[in-house]
């Protein structure tokens, strides 16, 4: 048992999608499963960020905070599903560790016309770059 544990341990050092591998350059992806955790990144690594989303509902996802300076905002994008009148999609949200230091990325889901009430759900990650 102990050497199952301890194998797991090392290939999540050695997989680039580990949350706290901060060797890889590859792209992380979180999503709301990652919902209020921390991430680590390098400098130049980028990070991507994927909620499901329902336009047809009215309900979107809006930035509120991106963590400039130290993320860039590279896209945001909605993927809609091929097919299937009103289904929901994933929308994504591609950053880029700018520079060292820590930032906060938060997004609200709500209809663009109940920006007075409190967002149906929210979405916070900290993110801290390394060199």
């Amino acid at each position: 048992m102990a050497t199952a544990i301890t194998l797991a341990l090392v290939l999540c050092c050695i997989d680039p999608g580990c949350k706290t591998g901060r060797e890889s350059h590859e792209m992380l992806t979180v999503d709301r499963k990652d919902n209020n955790s921390q991430v680590v990144l390098t400098t130049g690594q980028e990070l991507q960020v994927a909620l499901s989303e329902n336009p047809t509902t009215g309900f979107r996802w809006q930035m509120k905070t991106a963590g400039e300076p130290v993320l860039e905002l590279l896209d945001d994008k909605f993927d809609s599903p091929t097919s299937g009148l009103g289904k929901g999609g994933t929308r994504r949200w591609r950053f880029k560790a700018a520079q060292r230091g820590s930032a906060d990325i938060e997004m609200v889901y709500r209809r663009a016309s109940e920006q007075d009430q409190a967002p149906a759900e929210t979405f916070r990650l900290a993110v801290r770059v390394e060199p």
